[in-house]
């Protein structure tokens, strides 16, 4: 027998070789580490041979006051080693791994549309560890005491403050934390604002006061000095109708909080016209319809009295009213004793447009940005009074979600990625006929049938305003959400599309209820509070269609001034229709498959047969029809 042949060995294809990438995801500490400290014991050599080299970090001036509201887990452990004071060295061949708690998707982040039981359950939560959201403390000091000895002191004092802030999330994962200021230098300006401040002015946010207001702080305050006073400025009042400035003043008032309300961009428009007009200008307040009850409750002279838009004047008064008679520091030989006011709060809370309508004069730059006010600032106001600008800082506080943070103005909207969430909680909170009043655009929300109740879906609002607007991707052409979101959450952001969150309950705290927020906020989404050349485009559309009292909630279907689409029939509600041009005309998925698919475009077609049957077969059954090819090519044949 022939000897078998070995088999022969497997050898690869050719081909390229496979080439090895490195994974581009690592975190890769260690390498981080060693290239940090490479660049701080570089060495210098100069032109005449000296070397040169330093073994400390200097960092500039406007890095050290930067804001810093969130850190990566590289910047997080870098940071808290350096507070910590402590040393470390990176071996090249250790493999370090970080798992970040956030590194996945956020399933608080998800949740956009809260029930009210939910709603509930977590403000009771938030409420039982509020006393837990609390500011760092600038630790006790001596004249006697070193740079160095003050500096190492701050900075353990200012890391356990972080450790508790990251014990309470790490207890509690249910409750959402909102970013907060973690450059302990933007808190040293903070620390000698209040220190040398007699009266510190805490500025909110009228929209949402409770969110942005500290209540630990106004505590700090008078931990320092029992004669040291607290004041809440609830800036951009305005925006607020009377009945709900009477409802939040009910609530400051029953917590015992010392407040005041301002518009500091009114004020700042009556200085204009004086400033273009003359000192004999005069500004007519807007008189204001008289609410002597509300919800069957007589409302006292009390809160009649506080529910007032100061004027420039008359919040230098209440200041010089409020804080004490004497200043609490002594002032220097030679010097007379003047009041300081310390005004501190949030970015784009209007603290600057507010200590430029007190000047009267642009002295201070403004800036939704924070940390655009690097260091503190005093501005002299009078020879009795001394104002203190701190920077823009972010406190510590608790929200039911992030897409509220965005609508708040908190998280900027230029780096947001995920604006399905805040453009939901935008739906959810504007009506959808006010949307559209504002924008002239018609969104097509899903029927019934579809699973749709009458409000719209971000998805639906955004495709309806990216297609008005012309807003496209491309390759396909499909509307460019995410580039309309930015627009519509800035127009939320600057009042545009305005919401006003309710105050909690009298009687136990609780938040209101979905259907209470509608009613507390219904007066905002009339017909005079859109812009005023909407008002003249549809009252001409109104006037065309012969509508008299018109109602923007009711009537507005009714309309379109729209050139291009027919009007309506009377008495209904235009289906289809938009209200800004052709590329915002939209329809339904299910409409257009059932009008060009089904209907054809009412072009009629008859079966002769029933359709399971073949039109080509033949009457023997035989498949393919081969007898009736045949014959087709013997004609073809005979006919070349």
């Amino acid at each position: 027998m022939p000897p078998k042949e070995a088999p022969k060995k497997w050898k690869p294809p050719k081909g390229p070789k496979p080439v090895h990438r490195k994974n581009k995801n690592t975190i890769g500490l260690g390498r981080a580490i060693q290239t940090a400290r490479a660049k701080e014991n570089e060495i210098q050599i100069l032109p005449d041979g000296e070397m040169r080299f330093t073994t400390d970090k200097h960092e500039a001036n406007w890095v050290k006051l930067r804001s810093v509201t969130q850190e990566s887990a590289l910047d997080e452990f870098l940071n808290t080693a350096e507070l910590a004071d402590k040393d470390f060295a990176a071996d090249r061949h250790s493999n370090v791994k970080i798992i970040r708690m956030d590194a996945g998707s956020d399933s608080r982040s998800q949740v956009v549309s809260l029930s009210n039981s939910q709603k509930q359950q977590l403000s009771e939560k938030q409420r039982s560890q509020a006393e837990n959201l609390i500011v760092p403390r600038r630790p006790a000091w001596t004249e006697s005491m070193t740079r160095l000895q003050l500096d190492r002191q701050e900075k353990e004092a200012f890391l356990n403050w972080r450790r508790k802030l990251a014990t309470l999330q790490e207890n509690n994962e249910d409750l959402l934390l909102t970013p907060f200021e973690r450059n302990i230098e933007v808190w040293r300006q903070l620390w000698r604002v209040i220190e040398r401040s007699d009266l510190v002015v805490q500025i909110v946010d009228a929209r949402d006061p409770l969110l942005f207001r500290s209540r630990d702080l106004e505590l700090y305050v008078k931990e320092l000095h029992e004669g040291k006073q607290n004041l809440l400025l609830v800036n951009k009042a305005d925006l607020l109708t009377r009945r709900q400035r009477i409802m939040w003043a009910k609530y400051f008032l029953s917590r015992d909080i010392s407040f005041t309300f301002f518009s500091a961009a009114r004020a700042n428009e009556i200085l204009e016209k004086q400033n273009e007009l003359g000192e004999d200008y005069v500004h007519k307040e807007v008189q204001e319809e008289e609410i002597p009850e509300l919800d069957g409750e007589i409302v006292d002279a009390e809160v009649l009295e506080k529910i007032k838009i100061l004027k420039i004047d008359q919040l230098e008064n209440l200041f010089l009213d409020k804080a004490p008679k004497s200043p609490l520091i002594t002032p220097l030989p030679g010097k007379d004793p003047i009041i300081q006011i310390g005004l501190v709060g949030y970015p784009n809370v209007g603290k600057s447009s507010t200590i430029n309508a007190l000047v009267g004069a642009k002295k201070v730059s403004v800036s939704a940005t924070p940390g655009k006010t690097k260091h503190f600032q005093t501005i002299k106001l009078s020879d009795r009074v001394m104002l203190c600008d701190c920077p823009g800082l972010v406190f510590p506080n608790f929200a039911y979600n992030k897409g509220e943070l965005v609508c708040n103005g908190v998280l900027p909207i230029d780096q947001l990625r995920d604006y399905v969430g805040p453009c939901s909680l935008v739906a959810e909170r504007i009506p959808k006929y006010f949307i559209e009043a504002t924008y002239g655009i018609h969104i097509q929300t899903r029927s019934e049938e579809e699973g749709g109740n009458g409000i719209p879906t971000a998805q639906e609002i955004l495709v309806s305003y990216a297609r008005a607007r012309g807003y496209m991707t491309q390759g396909f052409g499909a509307a460019d959400e995410s580039r309309a979101s930015r627009y519509i959450l800035k127009d939320y952001v600057n009042s545009k599309l305005l919401y006003v969150n309710p105050p909690p309950h009298l009687e136990d705290d609780a938040p209101f209820t979905k259907e209470e927020c509608e009613e507390f906020n219904k007066e905002l989404y009339t017909f005079d509070k859109l812009p005023q050349s909407r008002q003249e485009q549809l009252a001409e559309a109104a006037k065309h269609k012969n509508i008299e009292d018109f109602d923007l909630a009711r009537d507005l279907g009714k309309l379109t001034f729209s050139a291009h689409i027919g009007q309506g029939a009377e008495g209904q509600e235009a289906r289809s229709v938009n209200h800004g041009g052709k590329q915002a005309a939209l329809h339904n998925a299910a409409h257009d498959l059932d009008n060009e698919f089904f209907k054809m475009n009412n072009v009629q077609g008859h079966l002769t047969s029933p359709f399971h049957k073949s039109q080509n077969s033949s009457e023997n059954g035989k498949r393919h029809n081969k007898k009736n090819k045949k014959s087709k090519k013997k004609s073809s044949a005979l006919v070349d």
